[in-house]
């Protein structure tokens, strides 16, 4: 039998005090990424708040209001989720009045402050915390980040012409020839790191051994093999570069897109990016989905980031899926029982998600 894990929700304002422990009164779901924003979602009964509330003589909407409340998850004492609350919404009914609310992890927060500033040649770690820690110098801008580990990534160029700091920091998990990981912890620490998580050979998932249900889509909605780059400038100044891939144009013929980078001034630069957009986008994307047994893998070990081989035995047509495959999404719902569900979605680490072609 398993263990019965213990959960935490609770509550806090923005100077990282504790407001209230909500654990007892809400059904959880969590939706955990890799180098993009997670979010947590749940609904609770709005006479119980008011009156949890009332017997700490506090209001509630000070207790729980968007973009003034953040709320903290924590499973078995390991902290997956810290962000802020971005919606709570009254739903009055004849017999139930709920309050659903929504949260997003603290990358969100950067979505609204903006950057102005020029780096020449600074490694890529380095200016997205310094990006970070600008916004966080003014008056009123401090969420209490704070810089943690910080991968030696690649020096690059960049022109923030009051650029919004979220796109700053996710610019150089894909932007080519070196990318990075980061995560912004429940304790809001900013890390970067040139792979986060682990490969995981020990958390084997089959289908249909453990694995209860699975999504195999094909699409090549987003299949290119000549990306034609447009750099900063105008007319015959214009910075522009064409990159294509033969092998893709002579399996699926030739497959064109123009992709704008209007902050780079660099040929140089504009190559890499080119070619990093390039690179993901040669062949038709197989991302799996899954949905496992709650005993499948253990979620005070594995994390967004890890890779886990992902196996379909019994159909032809999905044979192709036999590759360790990184997880880039976990889906967990969590009743007041702690009775879990749990899905991944996953890409692979070396193309962005297709699956080798037989």
């Amino acid at each position: 039998m398993l263990d019965i894990p213990e959960w935490t929700v609770s509550l806090y304002d923005l100077n990282d005090n504790e407001i209230m422990d909500i654990s007892k009164y809400v059904d959880l779901k969590l939706n955990l990424k890799l180098n993009d924003v997670s979010t947590c979602e749940f609904d609770i009964d709005m006479v119980q708040f008011e009156r949890l509330c009332a017997s700490v003589n506090a209001s509630p909407r000070n207790v729980l209001y968007p973009a003034k409340t953040e709320i903290k998850v924590s499973r078995n004492g390991n902290a997956l989720f810290g962000g802020i609350v971005s919606s709570a919404d009254s739903n009055l009914g004849e017999i139930e009045k709920t309050i659903s609310v929504k949260a997003d992890s603290y990358l969100q927060y950067f979505a609204k402050r903006l950057l102005k500033k020029t780096y020449v040649q600074t490694d890529r770690s380095q200016i997205a915390w310094d990006a970070i820690n600008l916004a966080q110098s003014v008056p009123n801008g401090d969420l209490g980040i704070t810089q943690g580990e910080l991968a030696t990534v690649f020096n690059s160029d960049l022109t923030a012409d009051y650029r919004d700091i979220k796109s700053i920091i996710q610019l150089y998990t894909y932007a080519q020839p070196t990318t990075y990981d980061f995560e912004i912890t429940p304790d809001k620490v900013f890390n970067t790191y040139l792979r986060l998580g682990s490969d995981r050979p020990e958390y084997e998932l089959v289908y249909p051994w453990n694995i209860v249900s699975m999504g195999v889509p094909r699409n090549s909605d987003t299949l290119y093999n000549t990306v034609l780059g447009i750099g900063s400038g105008i007319g015959e100044e214009r910075l522009q570069t064409t990159k294509s891939d033969l092998i893709s144009q002579q399996t699926y013929r030739v497959l064109a897109t123009k992709q704008t980078f209007n902050s780079v001034e660099k040929i140089d630069t504009l190559e890499e990016n080119t070619e990093g957009f390039l690179v993901q986008s040669t062949g038709v994307l197989v991302l799996p989905s899954v949905t496992v047994n709650a005993d499948a893998i253990d979620l005070d070990v594995v994390r967004v980031g890890d890779s886990l081989p992902v196996k379909v035995l019994g159909s032809t047509y999905n044979d192709d899926v036999d590759a360790m495959l990184r997880i880039y999404g976990m889906n967990i719902t969590v009743d007041q029982n702690s009775f879990e569900t749990i899905s991944l979605d996953f890409y692979r680490p070396d193309n962005g998600g297709e699956v080798d072609d037989i």
